[in-house]
């Protein structure tokens, strides 16, 4: 009893705060939902940033491994500029080794903030799918037919489908695909919205080939 009394109040006194923050006109799905979504984008950045660092790495290695190879076989004023472009992409690589460890730990940094948000914003869609009278809106919207919350309960349901962790492989596996051959590993849909469709995992798999594909324009 104590339990639940404690629960129902740390609840109250989270939607006092969240009226005083955004307005008592605001609904409160909406508002778990967009936070839900800000935070998976941010997820799926550090990411699909982490696995192209990384990959940039690999990318030098190939390219100084292409121009020695070649030299070997080339005429002499060739081989010689090839091993010049090898010793400069060296140079380059040296830099972003130095640099990597440093890009890896804030975008650790990053991830662990952004599933944090993602648990806390999933968290308050439960409280508010088991208590909506706390929260003055929910499924009190869709009785009265009010418009944005008309779909309350689905919304809900459809968020609460990925954890933080699915959610982050998602995104590896979209750079992943992207970044070895091009090829999208998920279908990209519309994004997460209190107002469309589409689930965490499709606006993961979505800013990871976006990052991807501005990584390769980048480079050509």
């Amino acid at each position: 009893m104590v339990g639940q009394e404690y629960g129902a109040t740390s609840i109250a006194l989270e939607q006092r705060a969240l009226t005083a923050l955004h307005g008592p006109g605001d609904c409160a799905v909406d508002r778990a939902l967009e936070e839900l979504r800000q935070a998976v984008s941010d997820l799926a950045f550090a990411e699909a940033a982490d696995l192209i660092a990384r990959h940039r790495v690999a990318v030098l290695d190939e390219m100084i491994s292409g121009c020695f190879e070649d030299a070997e076989t080339a005429e002499p004023d060739t081989a010689a500029a090839l091993r010049a472009a090898a010793e400069g992409l060296q140079e380059e690589r040296a830099t972003l080794a130095e640099t990597l460890p440093l890009e890896l730990s804030l975008r650790a940094d990053q991830r662990d903030a952004a599933c944090e948000r993602i648990r806390a914003a999933q968290r308050r869609l439960r409280n508010i799918s088991q208590m909506p009278d706390h929260f003055g809106c929910a499924w009190a919207c869709s009785r009265a037919g009010a418009g944005p919350c008309e779909d309350a309960a689905d919304q809900i349901q459809q968020a609460l489908r990925f954890d933080a962790e699915a959610i982050a492989d998602i995104a590896r596996q979209e750079a992943r695909a992207r970044l070895s051959d091009g090829f999208a590993a998920l279908p990209v849909a519309s994004p997460l919205s209190p107002r469309r469709g589409g689930d965490a995992g499709t606006t993961a798999a979505q800013v990871a080939r976006r990052l991807v594909e501005d990584a390769r324009r980048r480079l050509c």
